[in-house]
């Protein structure tokens, strides 16, 4: 493979009559890939200023058909690969939550193994390269990506060389910025993450209510915040209210407005947050903390599309989506009769829910990175000679062993607190707080609980294209859902949990080989 490889390498140092973006110079590029790696189909996709990704070559697709093949922010596997600046290989596409099916459709094909690999030079990403369909359905090696990745780094700096991304990068900076320009972005190349992207994509095209499961700090308003950039309502206003951080009366208030006079303080009139969220979005998160008769009163809103001031008879006008976020088993506090079951169901017609990141730790890595670019970028603002931008491979390792309580929100703000105090540009591991320092060292001499060693005992029959970090994601599902009493797995709750078709998860299984 590496002799092979090296006709890659002589073609980046050789001089061409061709740039890359011209069309001989791609389809030559491309051509040797699918050489390299045996496969039936190559791909280059370029990325615009509001995230999506268009095609700008590809073996046996015209010329004339490429226009028409766009993929939105964030969707599909290359989606993924673009925003998480991480190469994902997938051993069946059809079987991953993010592969976009319309595009094999659009172009007859069936795509089974893939590679996406992102193209970017130094912190500006020009788009990905893309390999399909190996032979036999065979996955692609663990070898084959790391070779891929190095192609298309090796493409961006023959780009740059051209200086053709410096001048993409400027001509979208001069571009006049729009409403979609802005885009919230949730990083994860796991499966499980990657499917509540897939649906927050799908939930746009519907006004229908919904709800977002998770727990605290698992990303439960950027999922709000996605629906919301995916609908016909993403120019209009997307408004938040936090349940849990006000009191009864001042959450009535808040959400339905007031009138002057109405009560103590009340010095006019004000308008609540369901008709400020008119051609918008409402997210309401923590609903699961809100008084029975505010819920009632939230539930007559949902129905009637209207609102009553505090402290006035006459009805207001709402035209807002509804989005509710909750922490709690909301089917639990309705058996417990602390929520309405009538609001639950007029809720949940859509379901959203983001995993915790002890069942996604192969995402641990692309999120550091995502919060490294971002703190890099704002301590420039401040002083240009102070830039933290990498992270020592054992903090990695002491991340990635750590069961993250708190989540994505607990881990961005252990790197942030770690950069602060960082010497120079590498974040090393004594840099991190001293509570996760001290949990690590207490993790080393617990014995290791039953999910572990499941993990351990399934790991050598497991079939290669799976990733530890999918064995971990889906034996912690398991685990986390079985039948109390028994103690045998509820395979229909762990799938639900990960957001996947119970066929799909017990399929997955069987080829793990991963049983009781």
């Amino acid at each position: 493979m590496e002799y092979s490889f090296k006709m890659i390498l002589d073609f980046f140092q050789s001089k061409h009559a061709w740039a890359p973006g011209d069309y001989e110079y791609d389809d030559a590029f491309c051509r040797m890939l699918m050489e390299f790696a045996s496969a039936g189909e190559a791909s280059i996709w370029r990325l615009d200023r509001e995230g999506c990704l268009h095609m700008v070559y590809g073996t046996n697709v015209a010329p004339e058909e490429l226009s028409q093949i766009i993929l939105g922010k964030g969707e599909g596997i290359s989606g993924a690969a673009a925003m998480s600046r991480e190469a994902i290989s997938v051993s069946d596409a059809t079987l991953h939550p993010s592969h976009n099916g319309r595009v094999d459709n659009i172009l007859g094909l069936s795509t089974h193994g893939m590679i996406s690999a992102p193209i970017v030079f130094k912190d500006f990403v020009y788009g990905v390269v893309n390999i399909l369909n190996p032979p036999a359905k065979r996955p692609f090696s663990s070898k084959c990506k790391e070779y891929i990745s190095a192609a298309a780094t090796m493409y961006a700096s023959a780009l740059a060389a051209e200086g053709d991304l410096a001048a993409y990068e400027t001509k979208n900076k001069k571009s006049p910025p729009d409403s979609c320009s802005v885009k919230t972005i949730i990083v994860g190349v796991s499966s499980a993450i990657q499917e509540a992207i897939h649906i927050c994509l799908k939930t746009g095209r519907t006004d229908m209510p919904v709800l977002v499961r998770g727990e605290t700090g698992s990303g439960k308003e950027l999922a709000a915040r996605r629906v919301h950039e995916a609908s016909r309502r993403a120019n209009g206003p997307f408004v938040d209210v936090n349940c849990a951080a006000l009191t009864e009366t001042l959450l009535e208030s808040e959400l339905f407005g007031h009138v002057k006079g109405a009560f103590s303080g009340a010095t006019n009139d004000r308008q609540g947050k369901f008709v400020s969220a008119s051609g918008g979005t409402l997210f309401l998160d923590e609903i699961g903390d809100m008084s029975l008769a505010c819920q009632a009163k939230i539930l007559r809103a949902l129905q009637t599309k209207e609102v009553v001031p505090v402290g006035s008879d006459k009805p207001k006008k709402c035209d807002a989506r509804f989005i509710a976020a909750t922490n709690f088993d909301l089917l639990e506090q309705v058996r417990k009769g602390k929520f309405r079951e009538d609001l639950y169901y007029r809720l949940c017609g859509i379901e959203i829910f983001m995993p915790p990141l002890r069942l996604r730790p192969e995402d641990i890595y692309p999120l550091t990175l995502h919060f490294l670019r971002n703190i890099a970028a704002e301590q420039k603002q401040i002083d240009p000679s102070m830039q933290t931008s990498k992270i020592s491979p054992d903090s990695i390792s002491m991340l990635m062993s750590f069961h993250w309580p708190g989540n994505v929100r607990q881990l961005e703000q252990a790197i942030r607190a770690a950069a602060a105090i960082c010497e120079g540009d590498e974040i090393q591991r004594d840099d991190f707080p001293l509570w996760l320092q001290e949990a690590m060292k207490s993790n080393t001499n617990h014995p290791k609980d039953d999910t572990q060693k499941t993990i351990e005992n399934k790991e050598q029959g497991a079939d290669d294209s799976y990733t530890k970090g999918d064995i971990l994601q889906y034996t912690k599902a398991l685990e986390g859902t079985k039948y109390s009493g028994t103690g045998r797995w509820n395979i229909t709750a762990a799938a639900r949990l990960l957001n996947m078709p119970r066929k799909t998860f017990y399929y997955r299984l069987k080829k793990l080989r991963l049983t009781q």
